[in-house]
């Protein structure tokens, strides 16, 4: 690997810690653990209900992160000897572009039908930072989402972002088109009204124009669209060093084969939405277009972390393809719920909700220093670089400080 890594080592990384319960409240729940464990009969011993969010169509590799996690949970023995049940809801509306912001109320309608109708303790999910901004006020159970868009967990007290926010990768991505690709100018395009995308590109235009770049191009584009001429044709006047896409497939690999059919050299970059294999990769008929892009990933472990193979390789048997990041965000967010729960001996939200926000050096599919006091971990990212139509890994960055507070 030829390319320069920008890595900031997290420090430190020690066990599990696990915040203690005074010893009344640990009283009171533990009997309620023994209560659930105790079965005379084997076949009669309660689940653990967990509610997954998964839109039919997309970023279905986060489902499959959470369903790696839910076997291995439950060939350990389960959760306060519980097997955890993973209750799926497909939160894609029948009809209508997605994701659009008006089909939001639906998710919110799917997640509160698992609340109320199947008892789950929590949920896993959505995967849309739009959809998860509505759900954030109406849930009172425990979320830990797929969704990392930085406004999202103002808007309840009881979701979590389990990868990296978009802030985040916002920042370090305009770290990195300076620093590594020595850009002095930059566009941005990216959909209109996505709260996603939205919070990404307020963060790379912040950072890049701190870091000296310039943004001469900034434009949007509706879900759906399928042509992109109008927003292009700036670009190709301009023209910048770099041009930030900060959305999603199919709409993505559409604009970047219509900027390479109109001559425009432009090197792409992007944050986390591009983290989708399944759809960057099938939406043209030839990914020559996508060569040479590049874009972050919450699944940074394969360059820095010697244990990363244990979840590559178990996704890979489990599934026959390599995990995204977003795969590791299902991942991680069901083993977050356990450590949250069996610390709390309880699986009464507000417990499972401080236990988890109280997690430091955590190590699953990606490795979490702590959580903020907006419920955010504070991590790394990785850089993928698309080369010979797939993305390998580039590079690292990291904010600072990474120490848990003392």
């Amino acid at each position: 690997m030829n390319a320069k890594i920008f890595k900031f080592v997290l420090c430190g990384l020690l066990s599990l810690c696990v915040a203690l319960l005074s010893g009344c409240e640990r009283g009171q729940d533990l009997g309620l653990a023994d209560e659930m464990m105790t079965s005379a009969d084997e076949t009669d011993r309660p689940t653990l209900q967990v509610g997954l969010l998964q839109p039919r169509g997309h970023y279905e590799d986060y489902a499959r992160g959470a369903k790696l996690a839910q076997t291995e949970i439950n060939e350990s023995g389960g959760i306060l000897g519980m097997p955890v049940d993973l209750i799926e809801r497909d939160n894609r509306p029948a009809t209508g572009a997605f994701p659009d912001p008006t089909t939001s109320a639906f998710t919110v309608q799917v997640a509160q039908e698992l609340v109320t109708a199947e008892n789950v303790v929590a949920l896993l999910g959505p995967v849309y930072s739009t959809n998860a901004l509505q759900l954030a006020s109406a849930i009172e159970v425990p979320i830990l989402t797929g969704a990392t868009g930085t406004h999202v967990t103002e808007a309840g007290e009881f979701i979590f972002i389990v990868g990296a926010s978009s802030a985040l990768h916002g920042e370090l991505m305009a770290q990195f088109a300076i620093e590594e690709l020595k850009a002095k100018t930059g566009a941005m395009i990216h959909q209109a009204d996505d709260v996603y995308s939205i919070d990404l590109i307020e963060a790379f235009n912040a950072n890049f124009q701190a870091l000296g770049g310039e943004i001469i191009v900034a434009d949007v584009y509706n879900v759906g669209d399928t042509t992109f001429r109008t927003q292009l044709e700036q670009v190709q006047a301009a023209p910048p060093d770099v041009l930030f896409l900060a959305s999603f497939a199919p709409e993505v690999p559409l604009l970047m084969k219509a900027a390479r059919d109109m001559g425009i050299t432009t090197t792409f970059i992007g944050g986390g939405g591009m983290d989708d294999p399944e759809n960057m990769f099938s939406t043209l008929a030839d990914n020559a277009p996508l060569e040479g892009t590049y874009y972050t990933t919450n699944l940074y472990k394969t360059l820095d972390d010697p244990d990363a193979p244990r979840f590559i390789d178990a996704y890979k048997a489990m599934f026959g393809t390599a995990p995204s990041g977003v795969s590791a965000s299902g991942y991680d967010g069901l083993y977050l719920l356990k450590i949250g729960i069996e610390t709390a001996l309880s699986t009464d939200p507000i417990a499972i909700r401080d236990a988890i926000a109280a997690i430091t050096n955590y190590r699953g599919a990606t490795l979490i220093s702590h959580y903020n006091e907006n419920r955010q971990p504070v991590k790394s990212v990785g850089v993928l670089a698309i080369r010979n139509g797939r993305p390998e890994p580039y590079a690292v960055v990291a904010p600072a400080p990474m120490d848990p507070p003392e």
